[in-house]
């Protein structure tokens, strides 16, 4: 299943923000973390580290709410459900500076104590606050 983007969605979220990814804990209570993301062939790709709450979460439950927001206009964005199609530690280390690259414009420098993971979701339903009409799944 794939969404159809309009292209104003698609050049939105080619923009260069954070991302806001909500997970559940096990309480019910939401989950907050702001991330790196870049969108390619209809999926959002993301980094984290092995062990990171969110992370753990987004495996356990298969649900993912993201949120990105216009750093110049805060009326302006997107929120998308997701579900994880991959989480592995394969190809972490080049997504994490993929993602440095568009975000800082070089390699991901931190030191690594932990293990990287790499994160693949789909998006299931998408809105946007700038466009009249939804996308439709395909």
């Amino acid at each position: 299943m794939s969404i159809l983007l309009s292209s104003e969605v698609l050049a939105f979220l080619d923009m260069v923000m954070p991302v806001v990814v909500g997970t559940r804990r096990r309480d019910g209570s939401v989950k907050l973390t702001p991330a790196w993301y870049e969108y390619h062939a209809g999926r959002f790709r993301l980094a984290s580290f092995h062990g990171a709450h969110w992370v753990a979460q987004l495996r356990r439950d298969r649900a993912a709410a993201l949120l990105f927001v216009d750093p110049h206009d805060m009326y302006r964005a997107v929120h998308a459900e997701a579900t994880p199609i991959e989480i592995t530690t394969d190809g972490a280390r080049a997504q994490m500076d993929r993602l440095s690259h568009r975000y800082t414009g070089g390699p991901y420098q931190f030191p690594m104590t932990r293990e990287l993971v790499r994160l693949e979701l789909e998006p299931s339903h998408l809105r946007s606050s700038f466009e009249p009409s939804q996308p439709t799944i395909s």
